[in-house]
């Protein structure tokens, strides 16, 4: 009985991945609770409907399965099924809103759709919100026909870069509007680019990770986008007409975990009587095409992070091995959404650790604030989507 049971169960898991079943859309209704900080209402609220949109896309595809009940086999096949599957919200309405002492819970009716976003602008835009609407700027550099160099807007030091700077935005705009399109929140660099500082280091046509990220923080940005795009003549096509090949390779990186959301790597090529016109549009074509492979790949880490888990890495200074025991035991047993604690290391009475949580870092540290460890407590330092990080101090 219990194996025709789970067989059952993996059939309908499995009908939750068919290329029917994706179509679909479920209606359910889910209650999310957030902490009043003070007065903040308004905060709360948005993080409670956020909890309750979370909780509704587990209940459409099938992530409430507890786990840790299943039999260890089962779990693998399971699991790899459900981490396959992507639910997103298509729209929702707040039933009913209730305070109780310190906490806010508010419940949703939302329509839940299985499978990719596609053009459904609206949802992105909810799911926009669920993520804290990370904002994403542009760190590319390109170099078309005619121009002996590749400019890159990034190094103002660069002479040969002021004279090309109308220029070149080729790649840059093309981005930037394939993705505010799709309802991206883009930082424009030149607005940015008083906070943003740079050295000699950065007089580079490529910049490393690191770089990319020191640059995205410095403006504020929680998404990067760096890479290059080369236009070169490949030659004459009759009629005076000039055949140009453009390629672009592209990342889009977290500033602060350095996580790789997405790549592309793509070729172009163009026509015109005029080599500098044929190299803008093969750097356009590639750079399109570019956009239209990245921005699926990023939504679909969003989406999963929505309606499963994410990694978030969590550094604490302060504390000795005692409180370090601690603080992992509440963080494990007493923090709403961890599903998975990983610790990386303890030295000096700093530990880091990264946990797979249904949370951000920033409700994480909201939950973490009002916990009782005993002879400490723990204050935030600071908190990205991403990462957080503590302090103990004594009670």
């Amino acid at each position: 009985m219990v194996r025709i049971t789970r067989f059952a169960l993996l059939i309908s898991l499995l009908l939750l991945v068919s290329p029917v079943f994706a179509q679909e859309s479920k209606t359910v209704t889910a209650e999310g609770v957030a902490v009043v900080q003070g007065a903040n209402m308004d905060i709360a609220r948005d993080a409670a409907i956020s909890d309750a949109q979370q909780k509704a896309v587990e209940q459409a595809i099938g992530i409430l399965i507890d786990s840790q009940t299943q039999v260890e086999n089962f779990q693998v096949i399971s699991d790899s099924i459900l981490s396959q599957t992507k639910g997103y919200i298509k729209r929702y309405n707040v039933v009913r809103e209730v305070k109780e002492d310190n906490l806010l819970r508010v419940s949703i009716t939302a329509e839940v759709a299985l499978g990719k976003l596609g053009d459904d602008l609206s949802a992105i835009g909810i799911l926009m919100g669920q993520m804290h609407k990370p904002r994403t700027m542009i760190l590319v550099a390109e170099q078309n026909i005619g121009q002996e160099w590749v400019a890159w807007w990034w190094y103002s030091g660069n002479v040969h870069h002021h004279a090309q700077q109308t220029d070149m935005a080729i790649i840059d705009n093309t981005l930037m509007d394939k993705f505010v399109e799709k309802g991206f929140e883009m930082i424009d660099h030149q607005a940015a680019s008083q906070d943003i500082k740079v050295t000699n280091a950065y007089n580079v046509q490529d910049l490393s990770a690191q770089q990319a990220r020191t640059l995205g923080s410095q403006a504020h940005a929680e998404v990067v986008i760096t890479g290059k795009g080369l236009a070169k003549l490949y030659g004459n096509v009759g009629g005076g007409l000039k055949s140009v090949q453009a390629d672009v390779s592209l990342r889009a990186v977290r500033t602060d975990t350095g996580q790789v959301l997405a790549t592309a790597t793509t070729h172009a090529a163009a026509v015109h009587i005029s080599e500098t016109t044929a190299g803008n549009d093969a750097l356009k074509k590639a750079a399109t095409e570019a956009a239209e492979q990245m921005i699926p790949k990023i939504l679909a880490i969003y989406s999963k992070e929505v309606g499963g888990t994410r990694s978030v890495n969590i550094t604490v200074t302060g504390l000795n091995k005692t409180q370090f025991v601690k603080f992992k035991d509440v963080l494990r047993n007493q923090v709403r959404g961890i599903k998975g604690l990983n610790e990386r290391s303890f030295n000096n009475g700093v530990a880091k650790m990264s946990v797979d949580s249904k949370n951000s870092a920033q409700i994480i540290s909201d939950e973490l604030s009002l916990k009782d460890f005993g002879t400490f407590a723990v204050e935030v330092v600071s908190s990205t989507a991403n990462q957080l990080e503590l302090k103990v101090v004594p009670k």
